[in-house]
């Protein structure tokens, strides 16, 4: 009851929740989902807290944190349950010969997050590989849906638009067969190497998505954003796509007053509107939009 949530989001920001429930199974999880849902009640799932910003006034109703992370592994195909995390995923799937998941090596969070978000980078997307995700729908009912029926595109899936929708379970099918020490080698250089350009201190990852055919930290740096601050938010000198939580002082408001200041300035010079890639929630479980 009343946890604080600063302290489980990568941008420390976030007031106490009414209720934090930790999760260690999925089985008897869609009694929980469902009466939630039936109750009205607010309700997040939280991650590991990347890509997330809550509301310094905390969380009126439920969150829920999971631990479950079993993996299966048949042949080329594995099942992982969603709280399993996606790092740590990646070098298990080295650990069996396979490189295919070395390019999302790096990138924090777990697996239902990436699902979820469809997360990316190097050209390729968490969609790319999944063959299948179970989900609990409303009513407390395990489902099952194909990778098309989950409308991957952009950063974006089906799950997204449907919050009564609760990931529990994905497999994925893999196909490139390599030496696991090199797959895994592969994966730890990657990691490496991307936390070294993330600029230092609490931050959520990129802010905004890369509009099509532009990047947009490029944007945001010949706009001349980098360095500037509002409060204890600041726009990173390391890379124009991030904005910082000051010593771990920054509120919600700062941040947004912040992101919201250089999408206008983006919108009026160059006639883009940049979106968040961040999910900026309120203390009903509600997105802020920009």
């Amino acid at each position: 009851m009343h946890e604080p949530l600063g302290k489980h989001a990568f941008y420390g920001v976030g007031g106490p929740a009414d209720e934090f429930w930790t999760v260690d199974t999925s089985e008897k999880f869609g009694e929980i989902w469902a009466e939630t849902i039936a109750l009205g009640m607010p309700k997040l799932i939280l991650g590991k807290g990347s890509n997330l910003l809550m509301s310094d006034r905390g969380f009126r109703g439920r969150v829920f944190c999971f631990e479950f992370q079993n993996v299966e592994w048949k042949d080329n195909f594995v099942t992982v349950e969603v709280g399993k995390n996606w790092q740590a995923f990646v070098e298990e799937t080295n650990e069996h010969g396979f490189e295919d998941l070395c390019n999302l090596s790096g990138i924090p969070g777990n697996v239902g997050g990436f699902v979820r978000g469809n997360a990316g980078a190097f050209g390729i997307e968490t969609a790319d590989f999944v063959k299948s995700v179970e989900y609990i729908d409303e009513s407390g009912m395990i489902q099952r849906a194909s990778k098309n029926d989950c409308q991957f595109s952009y950063r974006e899936s089906i799950f997204k638009s449907h919050p009564d929708w609760c990931i529990t379970k994905v497999t994925f099918e893999l196909t490139k067969k390599t030496d696991p020490n090199k797959a895994l080698q592969q994966s730890k250089t990657l990691l490496a190497d991307r936390w070294q350009k993330y600029p230092p201190g609490k931050s959520g990852g990129s802010f905004f998505k890369n509009p099509e055919g532009n990047f947009a930290g490029k944007l945001l740096e010949e706009a001349g954003a980098k360095g500037d601050r509002i409060g204890n938010a600041q726009i990173s000198e390391k890379h124009a796509n991030f904005i910082l939580n000051l010593e771990g002082k920054a509120t919600q408001d700062d941040i947004l007053s912040l992101a919201r200041k250089w999408k206008d300035i983006i919108k009026r010079d160059s006639g883009i509107e940049l979106q968040p890639e961040i999910f900026i929630c309120d203390e009903f479980g509600e997105r802020i939009e920009l």
